[in-house]
């Protein structure tokens, strides 16, 4: 049987994957929206991220046969923890790494914008 605990050392196993810079409270960059060095603080799983995979989890329990109130992704305990990881990115103001291939699109879709632009002129 799955629990609420089980849920929150998923979640805590996840973080190790995360792209999202997230400052120490010790950082000199703690609460920096852009940090103007590299700093050693980890990178973890954004809580956007993690909200929306709950969510999922929490429909397909339900989907799959599973009573609303018995279901582990709904926990008060996994509430708790999403909310204390929400406030503490929120103060920290964690900074999403891009990947260099949305630079690149990016990039190419301005080029594309400029070109349509002073073709229709």
């Amino acid at each position: 049987m799955c629990t609420g605990a089980h849920v929150l050392e998923f979640l805590r196993y996840l973080d190790q994957f995360g792209k999202t810079k997230v400052h120490n409270q010790t950082c000199p960059f703690f609460g920096l929206p852009n940090p103007p060095a590299p700093c050693p603080c980890p990178l973890r799983q954004a809580w956007g991220s993690l909200d929306a995979l709950i969510g999922r989890l929490r429909a397909a329990y339900e989907e799959h046969g599973g009573r609303p109130e018995g279901n582990p992704f709904g926990a008060r305990s996994v509430r708790f923890y999403l909310r204390e990881v929400r406030d503490f990115q929120a103060k920290a103001r964690g900074v999403s790494y891009d990947k260099k291939r949305k630079e690149a699109q990016t990039k190419s879709r301005s080029s594309r914008r400029r070109r349509r632009s002073s073709s229709s002129s």
